[in-house]
């Protein structure tokens, strides 16, 4: 049976041998904080900028302030305009078409005043057919006077709706420009953050450039068909009073004919002559019209090659827009050198300050793990019960040895994360970690090593007792 133990005493405390300890690293604390530590960093925490870039901002403010590009824009709205306006239409072919209108009547044909006296004879029927060849001379066609007027090109150029047709076309391009084209530039711009950018400034130069080229072309193209179309109109009508002119002649020609068919040969001979005569007027009129079609073969295509003169100014017009974004391309180049310039300053003037933070905070951090590393294992002083027999002075002695000694088994942790390195004399270091002990309700948060780590490099610092790993403090602090 145990004997009684003469006298009992526990004080919670810091244990004796870290009390020194915790002494001098309070003090250290305390002259570093009444030092100013952690100083803040001193220079600036934003690098400059770098020559590049400087150069390339002034470079694309030089462009922006002194107008340079912008005469070609100017030439482009200009010839956008004139083709617009019609004044590319080659005034040659205009005379051509002009004088071919005034030029195409087939004229009075010299036989016919001779048929109506041929022969000096009269027969039973010679009235009753003269005086039908006479009707016939002077029957007018109630629609002459119409297609008279057409073939004098009193027509051309008076479509009452050409010009809202141009207007209105012209229209749908400069609201597909203002409602699609430009909300979409604008939008993705926002959306990319790259809005008021020399990217976004050229897509919209271009877009601008495009829906000129294309309102241009939409009015050069309707003006020249309705032109071409009228022209052709009024061919169509010349070549039909001619065809009325003709039949006209040929009714009278049949009708003074048939007269002359009576008459004795002599009167056939003469009807005979007189309709080699109009064969040959006849033909004059047909290469009088062919060599009219030749030249309005040749105006057409004067007109034609115009048209694709105005073409190519056109596509010169859309190009300018582009010609105006590449005076920003070297300036832009250049800027994003001066980028990379930038972020690699900035990123060394962070490195910079990282390691003065660091510097400031690291003798702090370590006080602070040292501090707490003394006080993690809930030391305290104990005086222990005095035994009469040999099995309780050797409890008493174990109960000794505990107070030296911190539970520190990674086994018996719960790891939160490594705040850091505690240095050892030999230069190695040591892995500090916030952890809680498994086993605690509470779940306390300590800070310390894990006993195996300490092992590796300070084996005389480690001992096990009961299958688990604890740290002999003073061995360890002395080896700090």
């Amino acid at each position: 049976m145990g004997s009684t133990p003469k006298e009992t005493t526990t004080k919670t405390e810091p244990w004796d041998a870290a009390k020194p300890i915790l002494q001098k690293y309070y003090n250290k604390a305390d002259k570093l904080f009444e030092a100013g530590a952690p100083q803040y960093y001193q220079g600036s925490t934003v690098a400059d900028q770098s020559k590049a870039t400087k150069d390339a901002m002034a470079q694309q403010e030089a462009i922006a302030r002194g107008g340079q590009g912008t005469a070609a824009l100017t030439n482009a709205q200009n010839a956008v305009a004139n083709i617009a306006g019609g004044s590319a239409n080659p005034t040659q072919a205009q005379d051509t078409l002009s004088r071919l209108q005034t030029s195409t009547a087939a004229g009075t044909n010299p036989a016919a005043g001779q048929v109506a006296n041929a022969g000096n004879f009269t027969n039973a029927g010679a009235g009753l057919q003269q005086q039908q060849a006479n009707n016939l001379a002077s029957s007018k066609n109630p629609v002459l006077s119409n297609l008279m007027a057409t073939a004098s090109g009193a027509n051309v150029g008076k479509n009452p709706y050409l010009d809202q047709m141009v207007a209105t076309q012209q229209g749908k391009i400069a609201d597909q420009l203002k409602n699609v084209t430009m909300p979409g530039i604008s939008g993705q711009a926002n959306m990319l953050g790259r809005s008021g950018s020399n990217a976004f400034a050229t897509q919209l130069n271009n877009a601008t450039s495009t829906a000129a080229e294309a309102m241009g072309r939409a009015a050069t193209d309707m003006y020249g068909a309705q032109y071409n179309t009228d022209i052709q109109t009024q061919l169509n009508a010349n070549q039909q009073v001619g065809n009325f002119y003709n039949s006209d002649q040929q009714n009278q020609i049949s009708a003074n004919a048939n007269v002359a068919n009576t008459s004795n040969s002599q009167q056939a001979q003469q009807l005979a002559a007189l309709g080699l005569q109009s064969d040959i007027h006849n033909q004059d009129v047909n290469n009088g019209l062919n060599n009219s079609k030749l030249q309005l073969d040749a105006a057409n295509s004067q007109a034609g090659n115009a048209n694709a003169a105005a073409n190519t100014q056109l596509g010169a017009a859309g190009m300018a827009g582009d010609a105006y974004g590449y005076g920003y391309l070297p300036s832009q180049q250049l800027g994003q050198i001066g980028a990379i310039q930038d972020t690699r300053a900035q990123d060394v003037l962070n490195a910079d300050i990282q390691k003065h933070d660091f510097e400031q905070t690291q003798p702090i951090r370590n006080i602070a793990d040292m501090i707490n590393m003394v006080n993690g294992g809930g030391y305290n002083n104990v005086t222990t019960p005095v035994y009469s027999n040999t099995a309780g002075q050797v409890a008493g002695g174990l109960g000794s040895l505990l107070g030296l000694l911190t539970l520190c088994d990674e086994r018996t942790k719960r790891t939160i994360r490594q705040i850091g390195f505690m240095p050892v004399a030999d230069g190695s270091t040591i892995p500090m970690y916030e952890f809680t002990y498994k086993d605690d309700p509470e779940q306390t948060t300590w800070v310390g090593p894990m006993a195996q780590e300490v092992e590796e490099i300070i084996p005389d610092a480690v001992i096990e007792i009961g299958g688990r790993k604890h740290i002999i403090t003073d061995t360890f602090v002395e080896a700090a």
